[in-house]
C-alpha cells in the first residue's frame, strides 16, 4: 500500500497530524509531500486542500482527517461506509469552507458544474470515498448543488467570509511580520486590489483555473465587497487568529524531530 500525504508547512492540521503519526510511529508508512516544495506534482495530483491523503493513487482525505481512521487504514483495515444523502450537502460545504482555494474558487465564481467535476476531492470530503453506493450518491449531490449551490452559499456566507478574510490578514502577516493598523490597510489595499487579489490568488496557479471579473460585474463586485468589509470589520480579531496559529505550528514544528 502506497500512501502520500501532501502538506504545507503553514497548515496547522498538517503538523498535527504528522505529530499523530510520528507519536504512533506510523510516519515511515507514509511519504510525505511538501506542496510549497513540488507545487506542479500537487496540481498533477488535483491537490486543493491540505493535507491531502492519497492510498495507492487514490484520495481519501482532503483537508479534514480522521486520524484514528486514518490510523486504522495503515495497519492495513478496510474502511467501509454508509453516508446519509441528507448529509452529503453539509459534508460538502464543510470541505469547501476548508480550503481557501475551493471557498475563494466557488464565491467568486459561483459554477458549481466546473466544481463538481472536482470529483476526487467532492468524494474525499463527503466520505463518499469509502462507500459502495459512491457513483449514485455522487451524481445525485452534483444534481443539487449544480441547481441549488448558491443557496447553500447563503447559508454558509459567515464561514465563507470569516476563509477569505483569514487567508487575506495571513498572508499580510507573513509579508511584514508585524500587525499593521487597519487605516493602513485600508489606504493600501482598495476594494479594487483586494478584488484583484482574491481573483488571482485564490485557486489559480499562473492562469490555470484563473477568471478575471471586471470590477463592472455588480454581482461580483458586491460579493467581494462583502468579503473586504467583513475583513475590515473582524480586522483585529483575525490578526489574533492567525498570531495564535502561528505559534501553535511553531510549538508543532519545535516538538517535532522531523526533517522535510
Amino acid at each position: 500500500m502506497k500512501v502520500e500525504i501532501f502538506t504545507h508547512k503553514s497548515c496547522t492540521e498538517c503538523n498535527m497530524l504528522l505529530e499523530y503519526l510520528d507519536q504512533k510511529n506510523l510516519l515511515g508508512k507514509v511519504q510525505v509531500i511538501d506542496t510549497e516544495l513540488y507545487p506542479f506534482l500537487a496540481l498533477e495530483r488535483g491537490v486543493i486542500s491540505t493535507p491531502s491523503v492519497f492510498i495507492d493513487g487514490t484520495l481519501v482525505y482532503a483537508g479534514n482527517v480522521d486520524f484514528e481512521e486514518l490510523e486504522k487504514l495503515l495497519e492495513g483495515t478496510k474502511i467501509s461506509k454508509k453516508v446519509n444523502k441528507d448529509e452529503l450537502v453539509e459534508k460538502l460545504m464543510a470541505g469547501i469552507v476548508d480550503s481557501f482555494a475551493a471557498t475563494s474558487w466557488i464565491y467568486v465564481n459561483m459554477d458549481f458544474d466546473s466544481f463538481m467535476a472536482q470529483k476526487d476531492f467532492v468524494l474525499a470530503v463527503t466520505g463518499l470515498v469509502f462507500a459502495e453506493d459512491k457513483e449514485e450518491m455522487y451524481n445525485y449531490l452534483r444534481n443539487i448543488m449544480i441547481k441549488e449551490g448558491p443557496k447553500y452559499v447563503d447559508k454558509w456566507n459567515e464561514r465563507i467570509l470569516r476563509n477569505i478574510s483569514s487567508n487575506f490578514v495571513r498572508e499580510i502577516y507573513w509579508l511584514y511580520n508585524n500587525k499593521i493598523p487597519v487605516e493602513d490597510i485600508k489606504k493600501m489595499y482598495t476594494l479594487q486590489i483586494f478584488a484583484h487579489w482574491l481573483m488571482v490568488r485564490g485557486g489559480s496557479t499562473g492562469r490555470v483555473g484563473l477568471r478575471i471579473h471586471s470590477i463592472k460585474e455588480a454581482d461580483v463586485m458586491s460579493r467581494i465587497e462583502k468579503a473586504y468589509n467583513y475583513m475590515l470589520s473582524n480586522y483585529d480579531k483575525l490578526w489574533e487568529k492567525v498570531e495564535n496559529e502561528q505559534k501553535l505550528l511553531n510549538q508543532l514544528e519545535n516538538r517535532r524531530s522531523i526533517v522535510f
